[in-house]
């Protein structure tokens, strides 16, 4: 069992998760501090907590904020009313860092919750905190890039006990799973070209593994997806093709969304033509907080999920 060393309660908020919101997500977190630091941190007035954080000596697990209750993580409200975060005594450029120990707790602690709260274990629903979509645009400088390139996401699917899909051939107009750590995306099929994005910032021309995107192109053994706004190519050997719902924007630009509550603003825009993988189907949230509490509703709208570029994103269904 856990230790439990609560967090200050300005930290998180009060909640009656999953009866007055959905419990959909679990965000994987590596700390850039110690074990004792980040405790530390988490119960002084930094606005900022977690549910569980973990020791990378030994993987003794510490709970600070009850799943029940709102900890403060995502650096997205509608993310954090939505899911559970764990932190990992980790840091993003030290590979040893991740430690056996640490991912068996990791794996254990992911498997009690998802059991408990119905959480899909795919990589739709098990993020990593640099997957999570800004709220605003103007947020999107600020959001993190933790557990980053070096956290194995093939070795802790493997320690849920989830069972690779069948590879099936990739095809033009249906869905890719990348199959790689991570796969560097080009402007052309050819690894002689300029990456997508900017040089200097992997986000901008990576995906990672597990992730689905749809196939809109192949060229002998190269084949192209929609990512932030590009076409982009991978060599087909880091993918592999499976079985989605599709989502193709019409002929008109469709917003896509970094939150579903009813004020949200656009934080971009999908072009005519491009094509995604559904990743889910939800219904927008109405949440606040008052006098320490959350209050949260479901609205009208619904929502579907996809990856846009390395972070997820929602677009309304029609």
């Amino acid at each position: 069992m856990p230790d439990f060393k609560p967090a200050l309660p300005q930290n998180y908020t009060l909640a009656n998760r999953p009866r007055d919101v959905r419990l959909r997500y679990i965000v994987i977190h590596a700390t850039e501090l110690n074990y004792t630091e980040t405790i530390t941190r988490f119960q002084s007035p930094h606005q900022v907590s977690a549910h569980v954080v973990i020791r990378q000596q030994d993987g003794h697990r510490v709970t600070m904020v009850e799943p029940q209750n709102v900890a403060w993580h995502a650096g997205n409200w509608d993310i954090n009313c939505r899911s559970l975060g764990i932190e990992q005594e980790a840091y993003v450029a030290e590979a040893t860092s991740f430690s056996d120990p640490m991912m068996a707790t990791l794996a254990d602690q992911i498997l009690e919750w998802s059991d408990c709260f119905q959480i899909p274990l795919d990589r739709a629903h098990i993020l990593g905190h640099d997957n999570v979509v800004a709220p605003t645009p103007e947020a999107e400088g600020r959001m993190h890039q933790d557990p980053g390139w070096y956290f194995d996401w093939a070795a802790l699917f493997a320690k849920l006990g989830v069972t690779p899909e069948l590879a099936l051939p990739i095809v033009v107009g249906q869905g890719l799973r990348v199959t790689a750590r991570y796969v560097n995306l080009y402007q052309e099929p050819t690894a002689n070209s300029a990456v997508i994005g900017h040089q200097d910032k992997p986000f901008t021309y990576r995906a990672s593994y597990g992730q689905t995107f749809v196939c809109v192109a192949k060229v002998s053994n190269w084949v192209a997806i929609n990512f932030s706004g590009h076409r982009a190519w991978l060599n087909q050997q880091d993918a592999a093709g499976v079985q989605r719902p599709i989502y193709t924007v019409g002929t008109e630009p469709v917003p896509l969304y970094g939150m579903t509550q009813p004020a949200a603003r656009p934080i971009g825009e999908l072009k005519p033509g491009e094509q995604y993988v559904i990743s889910d189907e939800l219904a927008g949230l109405q949440s606040t907080e008052a006098a320490g509490q959350l209050r949260a509703r479901q609205t009208d709208d619904r929502f579907y999920q996809i990856w846009y570029g390395h972070r997820m994103g929602y677009v309304k269904r029609n």
